[in-house]
């Protein structure tokens, strides 16, 4: 009995291993917004606005690392942090992570497919009005939509 209890626990224990290595981790997350689209959390770096369907180059979409998020109508409107290279001098590591020096201000319409991206705070505000999308409108902590 004490040898099965040790082959159970072992058993389990290797399970649970190899479930955590495979599927999303235990932080990953999406969200739903509006048309079609929801926010994907698959790591730390890695939060984009993206379809649920997929989506190729023809299709818009607002790349990592997403910060904070809201929606008026057919429009999402994001705030977004850079990346860089982890290692730009070793063409091996791909790896990328925050650059604290890169914010930037993002509207996707989702039913005219069309992104404005890399936008200053102050052209982000004139798009806004342009788009009659409110000045006023709350960009929310991605991890709390």
């Amino acid at each position: 009995m004490k040898q099965l209890s040790k082959l159970l626990l072992i058993s389990i224990l290797l399970l649970t291993t190899i479930i955590s290595c495979f599927g999303p981790g235990i932080q990953d997350f999406s969200t739903d917004l509006t048309g079609n689209y929801s926010i994907y959390r698959t790591s730390s770096h890695n939060i984009t606005v993206t379809p649920n369907d997929g989506w190729n180059d023809k299709i818009a979409i607002i790349p990592s690392k997403v910060l904070r998020v809201n929606v008026y109508k057919d429009f999402i409107v994001a705030e977004r942090q850079g990346l860089k290279m982890r290692s730009p001098n070793d063409s091996l590591d791909g790896y990328q992570i925050p650059d604290e020096n890169v914010k930037d201000y993002w509207i996707l319409n989702t039913s005219k497919n069309y992104v404005l991206g890399n936008l200053k705070f102050t052209a982000f505000q004139k798009k806004l009005d342009s788009l009659n999308i409110p000045n006023n409108i709350k960009l929310i902590d991605v991890y709390e939509y």
